[in-house]
């Protein structure tokens, strides 16, 4: 029997993409975090956070400002490539100067391997992550899922392996290495991007407007996490850094998969739009509504099952996580009833408010860390929440003032989420209570079903039986350029 599957440009390929690397995000944490233990998972994870960070200089560069030029011919776009890799090898070799330092400041011995194995991958995740930016522009959904679907099944399997052969911290760093490299081989294979190297100086200055405040926000709205944990290692022992970060690790996957499911459909349809602040703004709209339906329930929902799921997965040894879980899940849900204004300050031209409000959020929890000065996981979650609910607010009202809205639009935008929550909560509740005395793994799971069927039927019962807007198919993305850069014709990828 044929199995027809979505078009390239659907939309379920973003939220399979989303979930997937939710749950492979997940896994990798939980699965290799019990086999190596809390003290191995700290030490690997530091070294991971400083991969990341550095990443950004070269992965994060382009990518938006390819999506946003209402024009991208073939040289801008190699122009653009070559760049992104010439900064990550500069970057590379700094990475791995720094490492004996972030070594001694850490006071981990085996840390200086660790950043030394992953310092050379820089250059080939910065040419996967411009590459990215062009497979957006054209809206190639399938095509950015594969990097989900096939590489990251392949690095758990790896970190696996390494972690049962007794190699500790080395697992957090194969499981790295292998999804970097296989993005980096997919891309190549089958990008179908312009490999000749280029450097235009001219289109260089073309992209900066965005690429510039851009950049600067996603150091730290991206890499905000990993300098706060590093930040955090200074302050509390290997085992509470492991555990706090297990819990922000949880949340993360969360963050990540609405952020990436909501970005992924607005950026390039939001762009498409520049110019016509109604339209704009009704898309937003929806967006904000996707958004909320799909933060607010995974969020909340983490925070409510924190306790049975740690303790079924990870055992008493990780007994601060949850209650961290509990912090940073309800702290986040603030988040996810603002819409996303990273996209639409893109598409309004502004990119530098982007970089403001990314800077307010990294600021904010900074500080808290430095006046709270915790020792304990719960603690730490505590100054990490401070940036949801400190910054969200002022940004909701930057967003509605851009858009020429009141605050009673965005409101009827997120309504069916909110309530839609609050039923899956109560369900939630009902089932641990009947099942106090269950096992852990048990009420967990009954819980997570009964919240999820509750709120399923009622954001359905609350839409009028039909699909959210913004996961409806859209008109055929428009040509803003005939001389755009290639990817006409999409390979077929597997599957």
């Amino acid at each position: 029997m044929r199995i027809d599957l979505p078009g390239p440009r659907s939309a379920s390929w973003v939220l399979t993409e989303a979930a997937a690397s939710a749950v492979f995000s997940l896994l990798s944490m939980l699965v290799i975090g019990r086999i190596i233990g809390p003290d191995e998972t700290g030490i690997g994870a530091v070294a991971v956070a400083a991969f990341l960070v550095a990443d950004i200089l070269g992965a994060a560069l382009f990518p938006d400002a390819l999506v946003q030029r209402p024009a991208l011919p073939v040289r801008m776009l190699r122009t653009a490539l070559t760049a992104s890799v010439l900064i990550a090898t500069v970057v590379a070799l700094l990475l791995a100067g720094a490492a004996p330092l972030l070594a001694l400041g850490a006071e981990q011995g085996p840390l200086t391997a660790l950043i030394l194995a992953l310092a050379p991958l820089l250059p080939l995740s910065a040419f996967s992550g411009t590459a990215s930016g062009v497979a957006m522009r054209e809206q190639r959904f399938r095509m950015l899922a594969m990097r989900v679907l096939v590489c990251q099944p392949a690095a758990l399997g790896a970190g696996l392996a390494v972690a049962h052969a007794g190699f500790g911290a080395w697992a957090m760093v194969v499981n790295q290495a292998v999804a970097t490299v296989s993005v980096f081989v997919l891309f190549l294979a089958v990008g179908r991007l312009p490999l000749r190297p280029a450097l235009d100086i001219t289109a260089l200055r073309e992209l900066w407007p965005v690429a510039g405040p851009q950049l600067g926000a996603l150091v730290v709205t991206v890499g905000r996490y990993r300098l706060f944990l590093l930040a955090v290692g200074l302050l509390v022992t290997e085992a509470a850094l492991a555990q706090a970060h297990f819990a922000f690790r949880m949340l993360d996957a969360v963050l990540m998969m609405v952020w990436q499911a909501v970005s992924r459909l607005g950026m390039p349809r939001l762009c498409a739009l520049q110019g016509d602040l109604p339209a704009m703004a009704r898309c937003f709209g929806q967006l904000a509504q996707l958004q909320a339906l799909l933060g607010l329930p995974c969020s909340i929902g983490i925070a409510l099952v924190a306790k049975d799921l740690v303790q079924a997965l990870l055992g008493p040894d990780w007994a601060g996580t949850a209650q961290a879980a509990q912090v940073a899940g309800l702290a986040a849900a603030v988040t996810f009833i603002s819409g996303n204004h990273f996209s639409l300050f893109v598409a309004l031209g502004k990119a530098r408010l982007n970089f403001y409000v990314a800077a307010a959020q990294m600021a904010v929890p900074m500080l808290a860390l430095a006046v709270l000065q915790p020792h304990t996981p719960a603690g730490v979650a505590w100054a990490w929440a401070s940036a949801s609910l400190v910054v969200t607010p002022p940004v909701t009202w930057l967003v509605l003032r851009e858009l020429d809205r009141p605050l009673s639009w965005l409101v009827r935008q997120v309504l069916p989420a909110v309530m839609a929550t609050a039923a899956m909560v109560a369900a939630v509740l009902l089932v641990q209570a009947v099942l106090g005395a269950a096992p852990a793994l048990l009420r967990c799971v009954a819980a997570a079903v009964a919240g999820g069927a509750v709120f399923g039927a009622a954001t359905m019962l609350l839409l009028g039986w039909r699909l959210p807007d913004a996961l409806r198919p859209p008109q055929e993305p428009p040509e803003r350029n005939e001389k755009s850069a290639p990817v006409r014709n999409e390979p077929a990828l597997p599957g």
